[in-house]
């Protein structure tokens, strides 16, 4: 192939906090290695491995305790006794991607094609539902007694694709780029990590990240295991000055190297020099551009032209397992769904005028018209089974979370007047940007109507691509969008309340597309990070939540995603179908799969 163009269920977050607060330092003793080398992360110098069983709420998992034996290791591998080996896997992807630069990106675009080239710190584990936190380029990890030191030992030998050896500089130059990006450079990972103050290298295989403040661990190892967070070449960044976006196949330590990429697919092949001796076992893989939530993208897996897609329109996923041959499961998101607006922007920089669009859209109808192609959890600006977020009953008696009633309408159009507005005169047409996907090409168009309908306000739909519409709102080249997100790694609002609409170190945060400032939110967020306390938690999230219903930097649309995988019987390595697990449209690495063609 040549090169192309550069283009509910039932909600368990209590087992998954649960579970990555019980093995967050641990890694999974029954899961993975070879049968005489049982695995180590934590510090103990001495003592045994041993296994027990953990049951939380109906979820079983089995961890290990934390405690070392010699220099053994971790290595990920099928759980299956007999896997085979060879064969080409054809993937469902997203995309093509429009640049290169996942550091910059919060699309699957980029991650479901480029994830199997790279390998990260730390990684979950996908073979189990329970998703715990085990071994990748660090084969262990150390966390101080004052919580403000993490220390990650590297394994030795680890051989990028061109033949060099990774080393912690490699660690701290990728890390640099996320928490430390020059000014130039946008880093859409900097928010996870808001209290590393550095990065050190202790010496070649040592890395070492200081805090300037402790930060729950549980929340940081979270960030530190996401398959976002991949390792890149200290030499790629200083070639490139650390902007990635035209660099489709830059070495990896991954278990597996770029072949080709064209306007159909982007393909791999196994990586000969892989550093685990257990993966991978698949001898390609090809990702197929699919559009998500659409019939094609069903069709394909029906057909039997991929082995495995993602995205289905949720009423094909909610029974594929039913059709023969078929598995199907369903990724939760922590995921705080925005349609922001340019509070820089005229007529966005009055918060009147963000009310009144707020009231004149309907919400609701907006998420029935949509629910066979996108499944969102309607809510409010906290994730939705957290402590922190409203009630269903809630939700639906709030003004601008309902269905407008002719209350809300005068109220907007009121609103409009009093800002200068009268009748919608005065502002001109609205730039709303958005992507090319199944659920904004209704939410788009429907969007414009309401606010004609009932403001006599005229907007523009102007469509761009997938990897490049975050960028667009990055720079403020928009005046309202549909629709942006704000990523939780563990459903703690330290993380993406203040990624949505905070400042991090006097800037913008990584995902607050809005371009609001306020320093009364900054404060009320600086106390919830550091309350312990869940009650008072509850108690600044109500004064929080306030500030934002004041000001309405952005609309609150979604607090939480599903997203629909399906499988043919003959992939195997999976984990088991028909369950609920939570990520952030991760396990892209495919090295403990395997096929069973007949």
């Amino acid at each position: 192939m040549k090169r192309g163009i550069r283009s509910r269920p039932r909600w368990l977050i209590g087992s998954f906090l649960l579970a990555m607060f019980v093995i967050t330092p641990l890694v999974l003793a029954a899961c993975g290695g070879d049968d005489d080398e049982d695995t180590t992360t934590a510090p103990a110098p001495t003592a045994q491995v041993v296994e027990r069983t953990v049951e939380v709420v109906q979820t079983v998992i089995v961890v290990a305790t934390p405690a070392p034996v010699g220099e053994a290791q971790f290595f990920m591998k099928p759980l299956d006794p007999f896997p085979k080996r060879g064969g080409d896997l054809k993937l469902g992807a997203h995309g093509p991607p429009a640049h290169f630069d996942w550091y910059a990106s919060n699309t699957i675009g980029n991650l479901g094609s480029q994830g199997a080239m790279y390998d990260q710190l730390v990684r979950r584990d996908g073979r189990t539902p329970a998703t715990p936190i085990v071994p990748d380029l660090a084969f262990r990890w150390e966390v101080a007694s004052d919580g403000m030191t993490y220390t990650f030992n590297l394994r030795e030998g680890i051989l990028f694709h061109d033949g060099d050896e990774l080393t912690s500089a490699d660690i701290k130059a990728t890390y640099d780029r996320i928490i430390f990006p020059t000014e130039e450079l946008v880093s859409l990972r900097k928010a996870f990590f808001p209290a590393i103050s550095e990065v050190n290298t202790l010496d070649k295989y040592t890395v070492e990240f200081k805090l300037a403040e402790p930060r729950a661990s549980a929340t940081l190892m979270a960030a530190f295991a996401s398959e976002w967070m991949m390792v890149s070449k200290k030499s790629t960044f200083d070639e490139n000055s650390g902007n990635l976006r035209l660099v489709d196949d830059h070495p990896g330590t991954g278990p597996f190297i770029y072949v080709s990429r064209d306007d159909d697919s982007w393909e791999l092949e196994a990586n000969p020099n892989y550093w685990n001796p257990d993966a991978p076992w698949v001898d390609t893989l090809e990702h197929i551009w699919l559009v998500a939530w659409t019939p094609e993208n069903t069709a394909a897996l029906l057909g039997g032209n991929v082995d495995w897609t993602m995205w289905l329109a949720p009423k094909d996923g909610r029974d594929i397992g039913g059709n023969s041959g078929l598995n199907g499961a369903r990724m939760n998101s922590f995921t705080q769904g925005l349609i922001p607006f340019n509070t820089e922007a005229e007529p966005f920089t009055d918060k009147r005028v963000r009310r009144a669009f707020w009231l004149a859209i309907d919400e609701p109808a907006i998420q029935e018209a949509t629910k066979d192609v996108q499944s969102l959890d309607f809510g409010g600006f906290f994730v939705k089974g957290t402590p922190f977020a409203m009630t269903p009953a809630q939700v639906m008696a709030t003004p601008g979370m309902r269905s407008p009633t002719d209350e809300d309408i005068a109220e907007a159009q009121a609103l409009l007047a009093e800002a200068g507005y009268p009748n919608g005169e005065g502002i001109g047409k609205i730039d709303l940007l958005t992507r090319e996907v199944v659920s904004q090409r209704i939410m788009a168009p429907a969007i414009q109507a309401m606010l004609k309908q009932n403001l006599n306000v005229d907007a523009e739909i102007r469509i761009v691509d997938i990897s490049a519409v975050l960028e667009e709102m990055v720079e403020g080249n928009f005046d309202m969008g549909v629709l942006s997100a704000s990523k939780s790694l563990a459903g703690d609002p330290a993380d993406y309340m203040r990624n949505a609409f905070g400042t991090c170190a006097g800037d913008l945060c990584d995902n607050n597309f809005a371009r609001w400032r306020n320093d009364e939110f900054d404060s009320l967020m600086r106390s919830f990070e550091q309350e312990t306390d869940l009650e008072k938690q509850k108690g600044i999230a109500d004064q929080i939540r306030t500030v934002l219903f004041t000001e309405m930097p952005s609309i609150p649309f979604s607090s939480s995603e599903i997203v629909y995988w399906g499988w043919a019987d003959h992939l195997k390595g999976l984990m088991p179908p028909e369950t609920d697990f939570f990520t952030w449209y991760e396990f892209h690495k495919w090295d403990n799969v395997w096929l069973d063609r007949k």
